[in-house]
């Protein structure tokens, strides 16, 4: 089987997590950092899952799953240790066109999740098709040493520029050419050395007055 890659919105979205435990913990902290609303099916949390739901972060049935729980639910994750429940609750999901991971079960899955990592707005997913997840983690170990933290500023800038320069000019190849020359220019090395005044000058050879991080509202 090969999985169509794709990247989803679950702002606001109903996302169930079936199963308290640290896997199922993992997952309801990666919901949340998307804008999920999260509801955790299971008589038992971790301390982290509970310190969530003291906060009000999380949503609590403190009991096992039911048939019928899922039945609003935009995306679920079946993480408890019955594979009886994962299967029942799979079969739920997928029933009613719910997107339905099941921990490494993807032979029960409608979708599968990839070894990711994460930048804040730099995301780069991997994938072996469900092969093998262990060379999935080893090429992302890789790319993490090559994509280090200055990517985050370096895309936030970038976003800035990007959203104040379209609503200035509509020459889109004169745009293309900018952006190119954002991402050529030593930026990411003074980002890494924490050169502020050398990002402003890139930023007003590359584009002019306006531009600067104090202008573009970047704290850095």
């Amino acid at each position: 089987m090969k999985y169509y890659p794709i990247n989803v919105n679950i702002t606001g979205k109903n996302c169930i997590v079936l199963g308290g435990g640290r896997v199922a913990e993992r997952k309801v902290e990666s919901l949340l950092k998307c804008g999920g609303a999260v509801t955790v099916i299971s008589p038992g949390l971790t301390p982290q899952l509970k310190t969530l739901l003291s906060q009000g972060s999380i949503q609590h049935t403190d009991r096992d799953y039911r048939p019928g729980d899922l039945k609003d639910a935009f995306l679920v994750f079946g993480a408890t240790d019955d594979p009886g429940v994962n299967a029942e609750a799979s079969q739920e999901a997928q029933g009613n066109g719910i997107l339905v991971n099941i921990v490494d079960t993807p032979e029960i899955c409608n979708f599968i999740v990839p070894s990711v990592m994460d930048r804040d707005d730099l995301v780069i997913a991997i994938s072996t098709n469900g092969k093998s997840p262990a060379l999935a983690k080893r090429i992302r170990q890789e790319l993490e040493a090559v994509y280090g933290e200055e990517y985050c500023l370096f895309l936030t800038i970038l976003g800035a520029v990007r959203e104040r320069l379209l609503k200035t000019s509509r020459d889109s190849d004169n745009n293309r050419l900018t952006f190119s020359r954002l991402i050529d220019s030593d930026m990411l090395c003074l980002i890494r050395e924490r050169k502020r005044e050398g990002i402003n000058n890139i930023l007003k050879e590359t584009l002019g007055q306006g531009y600067s991080l104090e202008e573009l509202r970047i704290i850095f």
